[in-house]
């Protein structure tokens, strides 16, 4: 059976419908070296213990391996700016106030399979949303949702930084592919300057265009050392600066992420949530973080990280 060939506009419009703040979508075709720096990340050493990005290169580079016959990578973005932060001693980073965005945004991919076969319903689709081996970031560029900033993260002209992305692989060709949009970073470094770990100092030169790509040292990145480090201590100068799971310091600063709406409210209920769990026995961490991104770290993870912030 031949699949269907979409209309990039009524594909965009189901997408609203669905919920997802942007959609974008590219051909299916291998990444070219001028996109793909992971090798040079990798040789490095820049992702630190997280040997799992050594592995299922050429499904990260080609989403035909992942998905044999793809034609097409519709990305889609839902921004996770909240209307308000968490405070206390214990902060965690941003993207995890709400519900754990894998479930989230998965079970939004699966709404928006099932809205598109009222329109097509021959369509099929493989859903990823950070788990499978993609190149998420890479992949919504491609598709005119945003750039790559200087942070590493993609950055969108209307939600920053501030994003979680999803894709739909699929055998159908598309009648329309985003084009790619231009690096609107200019000159600023702000998110460079505000790393306390002095983490996003190492790029990479495109061949292509000479331009610079940054690359994210992971062994200086607070973000890493909170949520992936799993020694029992910490590199005693690594600085947290007062978070316990995740980092915000280089979006905090992104001009396009203090100009973004917010797309998620925080209740008092659940700010008084997230900041009573500074004091949390292992019973209670573990009940909040069964539906949360917290559930990424154990509980003693979670006191070794506090504890960080004491020397």
């Amino acid at each position: 059976m031949d699949s269907p060939t979409l209309s990039s506009s009524v594909v965009k419009a189901v997408a609203a419908t669905v919920g997802f703040d942007a959609c974008g979508l590219a051909e299916a075709t291998a990444l070219t070296p001028e996109e793909f720096h992971l090798d040079e990340w990798i040789a490095h050493g820049f992702h630190a213990d997280m040997h799992y990005m050594e592995q299922y290169r050429d499904l990260r580079t080609d989403p035909r391996v992942l998905h044999p016959g793809a034609r097409t990578v519709i990305s889609v973005l839902l921004g996770y700016k909240p209307s308000r932060r968490m405070e206390g001693p214990a902060r965690i980073a941003q993207y995890a106030y709400g519900e754990d965005y894998h479930q989230r945004v998965k079970r939004m991919l699966y709404q928006f399979i099932s809205s598109l076969r009222t329109h097509y319903p021959d369509f099929e689709a493989r859903p990823c949303v950070d788990t499978a081996p993609i190149s998420d970031k890479l992949w919504a560029a491609r598709a005119g949702l945003g750039w790559i900033g200087r942070n590493t993260l993609l950055i969108n002209p209307t939600l920053g930084s501030y994003c979680f992305i999803g894709e739909l692989v699929t055998t159908s060709p598309a009648d329309l592919y985003d084009k790619p949009i231009e690096n609107r970073c200019g000159n600023c470094h702000a998110c460079i300057d505000a790393c306390p770990n002095k983490a996003l100092t190492h790029s990479s030169i495109n061949k292509l265009t000479h331009s610079t790509i940054p690359l994210l040292n992971a062994r200086c990145c607070a973000s890493y050392h909170t949520i992936e480090n799993r020694a029992e201590t910490l590199p005693p100068q690594i600085h947290l600066s007062g978070y316990a799971f995740g980092c915000d310091c280089c979006q905090l600063v992104c001009p396009y992420n203090q100009a973004a709406p917010a797309r998620f409210t925080l209740t008092d209920e659940r700010k008084a949530q997230l900041e009573a769990l500074a004091d949390a026995d292992p019973a209670t961490f573990k009940h909040f973080a069964k539906h949360s991104s917290l559930n990424r770290i154990r509980h003693s993870q979670w006191l070794r990280n506090q504890k960080q912030q004491e020397t």
